[in-house]
């Protein structure tokens, strides 16, 4: 890669599914190339000196070889777009690769149609969903390549033997979009048929706001599920964490891209319980290395969770199923793949 590269992005901190990606795309797959970085998110962290940051911003893009944008809302992405357009013209815009994280950018776009022509000639836009792809593609953006929401391999942890006692995980915010209710209420299923000896959950997560009454009312409740707090990425080792468990337990209706955490949870030699909303069935194949349910149903979710309990060799295997198929969410299966793109 011969030309220098501006890569506008949001960056850590804080620690969050855009800006761990952003790390390890400048990190990992670009670390060496020739790369200027912006970070969108000095607007939020430096506001008084947001007109200055905007200066800077448009000078890097004027004098750009070719850019990379990875933002976790497509308004950001077109905005930058438009600006590129309005600086350096129609025909730069193939110069301009995306990176595109979550699930909205084909919603946005069709709300807002004025932004097709610019987005359609991008040199690509990389999607963490085939279906993604597809979206684009009924758009008029032929530009869309797959690549998966990643993780760096190293500290991969490969499953734990599995106990008397199975061992679940909640690894997401805690609101009732992302299933929490639901696995509480599957919770108090399983301990009222007799099975409260034969698991327990553990819960990670920020508490959302407005939630906290509920929340700790449903944990009351339910003597085998226990707290522990919003984990922090940055000083602990997420694999070390998740390897401690058995699956993961989640119901979530929540519409969002590739689940990072269905992602670390591989890494981690951990089965996956989860919804069939967003993308999980592209990354969760179930029965074979996790299973798949229907969004905020408790019986659906209790009856995955029993099989489980019930069936530890079928565990077992889930758990080095799931650990093998981590090799296609490494960062570094994707990285040429990507250079040949960016050229």
């Amino acid at each position: 890669m011969k030309d220098k590269i501006l890569y506008i992005g949001e960056f850590p901190p804080p620690y969050g599914g855009v800006t761990i990606k952003n790390s390890l795309l400048v990190g990992e797959i670009l670390a060496d190339c020739d790369l200027e970085t912006f970070d969108l998110y000095r607007f939020v962290r430096e506001k008084p000196k947001a007109l200055s940051a905007a200066i800077e911003l448009i000078r890097a893009i004027r004098h750009a070889q070719s850019i990379c944008v990875g933002v976790g809302h497509p308004h950001r992405m077109c905005l930058i777009f438009r600006m590129a357009r309005f600086l350096r013209g129609k025909a730069f815009l193939g110069n301009i690769t995306v990176f595109m994280m979550g699930s909205g950018t084909p919603g946005y776009l069709r709300e807002h149609p004025r932004y097709i022509p610019d987005v359609a000639l991008g040199r690509c836009i990389f999607t963490e969903s085939e279906q993604l792809n597809a979206q684009l593609f009924e758009l008029g953006c032929d530009n869309a390549r797959y690549l998966p929401n990643f993780r760096k391999s190293s500290g991969a942890c490969e499953p734990r033997p599995t106990d008397d006692v199975v061992r679940f995980v909640y690894f997401a915010q805690v609101r009732p979009e992302k299933g929490f209710d639901t696995l509480a209420a599957a919770a108090q299923k399983l301990n009222a048929e007799g099975l409260r000896d034969s698991f327990d959950i553990s819960v990670y997560g920020s508490v959302v706001d407005g939630y906290q009454s509920e929340f700790e009312h449903l944990l009351a409740q339910i003597p085998n599920m226990k707290y522990k707090g919003a984990f922090d990425a940055a000083k602990h080792d997420v694999y070390a964490e998740l390897n401690q468990y058995d699956a993961s337990a989640s119901s979530s209706s929540w519409r969002e891209g590739m689940s990072g955490s269905n992602i670390e949870c591989k890494f981690a030699g951990v089965a996956n319980i989860v919804s069939e909303a967003g993308f999980n069935s592209e990354c969760v194949s179930n029965g074979v290395d996790g299973l798949l349910v229907k969004p905020r149903d408790v019986n659906a979710l209790a009856d995955a969770m029993q099989t489980l309990i019930s069936d530890h060799d079928l565990l077992q295997r889930m758990k080095w199923a799931s650990y093998r198929s981590h090799i296609h969410y490494d960062v570094a299966t994707w990285k040429q793949r990507v250079l040949d793109v960016i050229g």
